[in-house]
């Protein structure tokens, strides 16, 4: 008996290598997915680990998941607890010899992996998924990796690896004790964001083949995230080799411009950004943080009451939406840091509870850049360049839509009827961006 191990990061079953390699042999298999019950725990800062937005889009993957592995004739197996516990007790139980999944680069999922490995004798079957170029295929290693991104991206090779298709060996074991999705209680949630392998596939078609929006794609544009992918990236509802290929086949049988070759300079800054993290090994807990923890301040900033416009609307936006564009990530982590001078661990918490548009490592990344960089987004000079007509901010805050452009962009001493700025701050025609 063997089992196959989905994680929060793999919710597809196109280009699945664990679930094709285990669907290769003749074994019983235990195909499972284990909704950690430590996502309902609180951090130190008091911070839930997955708000609503991120489970409600985690649940309806699952579903879309279920069902198409059923369409292969295989039984998803779901449970709630500790991931560890649960896999030692069915290693126990059903004399499991191989574990199928992917292999983790986060390493509080590492620790798991060390634990399951350390307490059972059982061989953990790794296949690399989290990047575009796999691991193995770098034109040098992991602690050579080039220190720019230009350099990494002028060196690496455009060979990359099929992807898998999976048929069912027709072994798949259904367990008594699984428990069905809807025995997860989650709070209802309005959202535009529908979870799920299938939705990404109908996102895909409509934006690359009906409308061939993608011609149109840009960056650093609030209103218009057009063939913004990164939830169902992030959930591993479609891998990137997938998104990857359906590019390609685009720019061959129809067309392609510079905007489709920025998208794909964007799979490859992803896989630096991931890369990275592996030489550089960051760990959160050895970090020396002496910021403020001021808690007024902070709820202002998750509240999106700062009184500072383009801060509230992008605010406002990750909280209705749970997703933002990254230039948007990045000014408002840079607020947290420099203008509110705060813990920025609070800020990288509230990001991973609320946000569905990003992995942990992308996360602690945009927080990194922003801290150990000392870069500084000016709210005014960012809002001037890339909202000059105020859409986005009128598009989440309605209540300013009466408001002149004028003191949108600089608020100065506040917006009648409108919050009073935290603080106030100078336009800095600066090199910083």
């Amino acid at each position: 008996m063997d089992i196959v191990w989905f994680k929060i990061s793999d919710l597809r079953v196109r280009d699945h290598e664990p679930l094709y390699n285990a669907n290769q042999t003749n074994k019983n298999l235990i195909h499972i997915f284990i909704w950690d019950c430590r996502w309902d725990d609180k951090t130190s800062n008091d911070i839930q680990n997955m708000g609503k937005l991120k489970k409600s889009f985690l649940k309806e993957s699952l579903f879309s998941l279920s069902k198409n592995l059923k369409d292969l004739g295989i039984e998803l197996n779901i449970f709630f607890g500790k991931s560890e516990k649960i896999l030692s007790d069915l290693i126990f139980k059903y004399n499991v010899s191989t574990i199928y999944t992917y292999q983790n680069i986060d390493k509080r999922n590492m620790d798991i992996d060390s634990v399951i490995m350390k307490n059972n004798d059982i061989n953990l079957a790794y296949s690399w998924g989290n990047t575009l170029n796999h691991i193995c295929d770098l034109p040098f290693t992991i602690n050579e990796l080039p220190s720019s991104f230009n350099e990494f991206k002028n060196k690496i090779g455009r060979s990359i690896r099929k992807e898998f298709f999976t048929k069912g060996n027709e072994k798949s074991i259904k367990l008594d004790n699984s428990i069905e999705l809807n025995d997860i209680d989650i709070p209802e949630v309005e959202t535009i964001n529908i979870g799920g392998e299938d939705e990404i596939w109908k996102k895909i078609n409509n934006d690359f083949y009906k409308n061939k929006i993608i011609l149109n794609y840009q960056d650093n544009n609030f209103l218009d995230n057009i063939c913004y992918y990164n939830p169902w990236l992030t959930f591993g509802c479609i891998s990137y080799k997938s998104l990857f290929f359906q590019l390609k086949i685009f720019e061959k049988r129809i067309s392609k411009n510079k905007n489709t070759y920025f998208y794909f300079k964007n799979f490859l800054l992803d896989d630096y950004i991931k890369f990275s993290h592996l030489k550089n090994n960051i760990n959160i807990q050895n970090i020396d943080i002496k910021s403020s923890k001021n808690k007024m301040s902070f709820k202002k900033w998750t509240d999106a009451n700062t009184g500072i416009p383009i801060i509230d609307a992008i605010m406002n936006e990750i909280k209705l939406t749970g997703k933002t564009n990254n230039r948007c990530k990045l000014i408002t982590a840079s607020f947290l840091i420099n203008d509110l001078n705060l813990d920025w661990i609070l800020g990288l918490e509230y990001f991973n509870k609320v946000l569905i548009d990003i992995s942990i490592i992308e996360n602690l990344n945009i927080w990194n850049y922003i801290h150990n960089n000392k870069i500084y987004y000016n709210p005014i000079k960012q809002i001037q360049k890339y909202d000059k007509e105020c859409n986005f901010v009128k598009k989440w805050i309605p209540e300013l839509d009466g408001i002149s452009i004028t003191k949108i962009h600089d608020p100065k001493e506040g917006i009648q009827d409108y919050y009073q700025p935290l603080v106030k701050i100078q336009f800095l025609n600066s090199n910083n961006p």
